[in-house]
């Protein structure tokens, strides 16, 4: 297999200091033309972009990064072949399409049907209902909410096991979060490593304190995305609200489709 590096880079230097990381071939910066119809007659949405094409330039894949991160070894031997890693099928009637999800076992991308993940923020594993019978995963799997449909805000917090109190490791139970005629819960996705969180998190708690006031009908709960326990309780730290243990927010982030 051999790869062609097209530039979207501004200026030469920085398409020189690039390229030299690089163990492959260019099309040359100054042949920006070249790269702009390339870019225009293959499905180039954005970058890092990988567009696999075959010995007479029909499209193999179109998606070669996603692939090559699912799984290199096995994409190399698919696209030797001439097809794709990922493969999909029809969606049969009543199955929720899973757009931009892949099955981690067998790459039916999008992923169909009943969807099943692993809570904890350090497995990004997805099966679809079939391989899930054949996996043996470290922790428990649990089917993912579909977006499209309806639940009570117990059904959604099922799986998360209590919520943690502010500035302490004590836990309180999630259904109080609905107790006391509570009319609305905010679930506040936040981390501590983005600036423009770390910005906005002082507004909304003084908001929330002056709400709180006047009136106890409206609950925030922190679901975060923070890469380790010390940010994490740093930043709940400064909230006055319950936070989501760290590792037990995944199937919230899959219901309201986070993408942050």
């Amino acid at each position: 297999m051999d790869i062609v590096f097209a530039t979207a880079d501004e200026d030469e230097d920085s398409f020189k200091e690039y390229f030299n990381e690089m163990p492959w071939k260019a099309i040359p910066f100054s042949e920006k033309d070249r790269v702009r119809s390339l870019g225009e007659k293959y499905p180039v949405d954005g970058i890092p972009s990988l567009i696999v094409l075959s010995a007479t330039c029909e499209v193999i894949s179109n998606d070669g990064v996603s692939e090559a991160r699912a799984d290199f070894d096995a994409a190399l031997q698919k696209w030797a072949q001439g097809k794709s890693l990922f493969w999909s099928r029809e969606a049969k009637e009543g199955e929720y399409t899973w757009k931009n999800m892949t099955c981690s076992k067998c790459y039916l991308s999008p992923l169909l049907g009943s969807r099943f993940t692993c809570p904890n923020n350090d497995c990004n594993v997805d099966y679809c209902e079939t391989c899930v019978k054949e996996i043996k995963h470290e922790h428990s799997l649990i089917e993912c909410l579909q977006p499209d449909k309806q639940y009570s805000i117990e059904q959604i917090f099922k799986t998360v096991p209590h919520l943690l109190q502010p500035k302490s490791d004590e836990h309180i139970e999630t259904n109080t979060l609905w107790q006391d005629d509570v009319q609305s819960v905010g679930v506040y996705f936040s981390a501590h490593w983005c600036p423009p969180c770390r910005g906005f998190t002082p507004e909304l708690a003084k908001l929330y304190k002056e709400a709180q006031e006047k009136s106890s009908a409206f609950r925030i709960v922190f679901v975060s995305l923070d890469r380790d326990e010390e940010s994490f309780n740093e930043y709940r730290g400064e909230m006055p609200w319950p936070a989501v243990p760290l590792n037990a927010g995944g199937v919230l982030k899959n219901y309201f489709q986070f993408r942050g």
